[in-house]
């Protein structure tokens, strides 16, 4: 029971913050789709939350530079590796589901494809200041994985009427992403050692 609440608290302290802020946020300038959709955003805030920790976005005080680079796709075919590059997939499947969930920009095929590419690019380039690799074979399949999702909310959701045509909905996606990662970065271990200290009293 103990190592189930220290990993759930390493997964989601920081959403402790980001998420009252990005609700915030939307409801203030987003007020008309948040009464609906709030839901949707929250699941996304948590998922990019779980997602960059697992991936090892550090704490200010762990950043390096120690790039370890791999840009030839697919040379690797052992059995690790490819349950590698399948859980990588998996891993960035809610990603593609919940984009089209919440926006409608994201409710085209193309436009979630080119989110999940960046997003993972985003996390191959903060791998060059960890301990992690940056890999092009995790950059293919997290954006496969990205496919995947947004296939299954086809499936879930059908085709639904854009209702709130002309939002700057990329300005929104970068700006939930940029809350969530300046709280891992900046926020997240203080806050994990305050509440680790309340647990023990």
């Amino acid at each position: 029971m103990e190592n189930l609440l220290l990993n759930l608290l390493d997964k989601f302290c920081g959403a402790i913050v980001s998420l009252p802020l990005v609700l915030i946020y939307i409801f203030v300038f987003d007020r008309e789709r948040a009464k609906r959709r709030w839901g949707w955003m929250a699941l996304l805030t948590l998922y990019l939350n779980a997602m960059y920790i697992v991936i090892g976005v550090p704490g200010i005080q762990y950043i390096c530079w120690d790039p370890t680079l791999n840009l030839i796709p697919f040379q690797d075919f052992s059995a690790s590796n490819i349950a590698g590059m399948i859980l990588n997939a998996v891993m960035f499947a809610p990603l593609g589901f919940l984009l089209p969930a919440y926006f409608e920009r994201y409710r085209r095929w193309g436009r979630t494809l080119a989110a999940g590419f960046l997003t993972s690019l985003t996390v191959e380039l903060i791998q060059m200041f960890t301990f992690r690799a940056t890999d092009v074979d995790d950059l293919i399949m997290n954006t496969l994985g990205t496919l995947a999702g947004f296939l299954m909310a086809k499936l879930v959701f059908g085709h639904r009427i854009a209702v709130y045509r002309g939002r700057k909905d990329w300005l929104e996606l970068v700006i939930v992403n940029a809350v969530v990662l300046l709280v891992i970065v900046f926020i997240r271990y203080p806050l994990m050692e305050v509440m680790l200290n309340l647990l023990k009293l």
